[in-house]
């Protein structure tokens, strides 16, 4: 009986003799083998801040809060009568991009200047337009009331068209 409790007193120390050879070897500091430094990563290109964007991300986010809004409503008929509301913003967003590129394309003659000027007013103004749509949807979302809501849709589109923005041609 002794000897079974000598070999498991032996194992025990062999087992804390390799546990601690193991843990200073992971300890200690690896040489390094002189290598050429790693090359420092390219810096990203450094774009011009979008001052056009924003106006799109605005009028997008406004679209989707005002979709998670109604699709969370449980009345099927209150919730189809505001998704057309919602449709009617979200068919608007193709319009907007494209004011928004066309801002984004002029260059620096008073002409452009002029024209960047009259379409950045209108994205402005579409913004607030969006955000305030977006919240007269969210107060139906919690009073739907159905003459409120054929007032609302009453007010589209709320893009006026390009042509309206844009200054009449020069002959």
């Amino acid at each position: 009986m002794d000897e079974i409790w000598l070999q498991v007193l032996m194992a025990l120390m062999a087992g804390c003799a390799g546990a601690g050879v193991v843990l200073a070897v992971r300890r200690r500091p690896v040489a390094k083998v002189a290598e050429e430094p790693e090359p420092a990563p390219e810096p990203l290109p450094q774009r011009e801040p979008d001052g056009w964007g924003p106006f799109v991300q605005h009028c997008e986010q406004a679209v989707l809060r005002a979709s998670r809004a109604v699709e969370a409503m449980s009345s099927q008929q209150a919730r189809n009568r505001l998704l057309t509301v919602v449709r009617r913003m979200d068919a608007e967003l193709p319009n907007l991009r494209v004011l928004a590129e066309l801002g984004r394309g002029l260059g620096t003659t008073s002409r452009d200047v002029e024209i960047a000027g009259r379409v950045r007013e209108e994205l402005a103004e579409v913004e607030k337009r969006f955000g305030a749509v977006t919240g007269e949807v969210l107060e139906l979302v919690e009073d739907p009331d159905p003459e409120r809501v054929g007032e609302l849709r009453g007010r589209f589109p709320l893009l006026r068209p390009i042509s309206a923005v844009l200054p009449e041609p020069v002959s």
